[in-house]
């Protein structure tokens, strides 16, 4: 059974971190609900961020979005390649944006490249 925590040194937490992820991407996916920016980082393991904006919806709603992309993270750790920092951007939604749509929108962005 894989490691399913979401440790502190598995997210990133600055703003400066946000920041030069945005500075030194290597890649950038766009999907019709995420953004996805990845750049390498100097550690072995993934660090992942995530950014909602308050055009996305209320507060409730955010937190929401922000709760199930740190659960396909959480639960779906292999499909993010080590050595990278990931910042997950939500895009406008519609309501019937789910855990599946975020799920099946992440592993083929991350499938389709090599890393």
């Amino acid at each position: 059974m894989s490691d399913e925590r979401f440790p502190k040194q598995e997210r990133l937490r600055k703003r400066q971190d946000f920041l030069n992820v945005e500075a030194r991407k290597v890649r950038k996916l766009i999907t019709p609900h995420l953004i996805i920016l990845a750049a390498r980082n100097s550690e072995n393991h993934t660090r992942i961020g995530i950014t909602v904006s308050k055009r996305i919806g209320t507060a409730v709603r955010r937190n929401s979005i922000k709760r199930l992309l740190r659960e396909i993270y959480r639960r779906n750790k292999e499909i993010f390649p080590p050595g990278y920092d990931f910042v997950l951007i939500a895009r406008k939604q519609d309501r019937n944006t789910c855990y599946e749509t975020y799920f099946q929108e992440i592993t083929s962005a991350m499938g389709s490249r090599t890393w």
